[in-house]
């Protein structure tokens, strides 16, 4: 009694086809991840875009390129008083660009989530200078939001949005 193996062919030349067919659908046509982030009122992302270009503008006046063990004693405690400057500047313009509420509840529902994670994240800078303070030169690490860096997540909201400005800042960055 012979088995016919033709029906087992044309089964496996059937999945084999689905999985090409999903490989290339994947890999030339993936679905926009934009819409998950992406506000519909681009007024509101252009003015947060150009309230960030400024913010941004003011932080590049505080660089400070002496390396710290050229400062002398007091090298960490000025670095903390430089990162606290520009904190206070990333607060203020965080505060600029979500004080204008949005129409739709979607779009403000995204301004909100992006807003707490970036709190989250500048509230990890101010504990940062209050280690640098106590004398320990250590990374600054911050926080993790869904196993991705904060950081992470604020930028793909900046950038789904075209306000690339308003991304993380990077001045931390090792």
């Amino acid at each position: 009694m012979s088995i016919s193996r033709q029906p087992v062919k044309i089964l496996l030349t059937i999945i084999s086809l689905g999985i090409a067919v999903f490989w290339v659908w994947a890999l030339f046509f993936p679905p926009s991840r934009d819409n998950v982030a992406a506000v519909d009122d681009t007024s509101w992302s252009i003015r947060a875009n150009a309230l960030c270009q400024e913010a941004n503008l003011q932080r590049d006046t505080l660089v400070d390129l002496r390396r710290i063990n050229t400062v002398g004693p007091n090298a960490l405690s000025e670095r903390a008083d430089i990162i606290d400057e520009a904190t206070a500047i990333i607060q203020k313009m965080l505060d600029d660009v979500t004080s204008q509420q949005l129409a739709s509840p979607q779009d403000q529902k995204r301004v909100d989530t992006w807003r707490e994670i970036f709190q989250d994240w500048i509230n990890g800078r101010i504990a940062y200078t209050a280690i640098l303070r106590t004398g320990k030169n250590a990374p600054f690490a911050e926080s993790m939001v869904e196993g991705s860096p904060a950081s992470t997540l604020i930028d793909y909201f900046a950038q789904a949005n075209r306000m690339k400005s308003c991304g993380a800042p990077k001045d931390l960055a090792v």
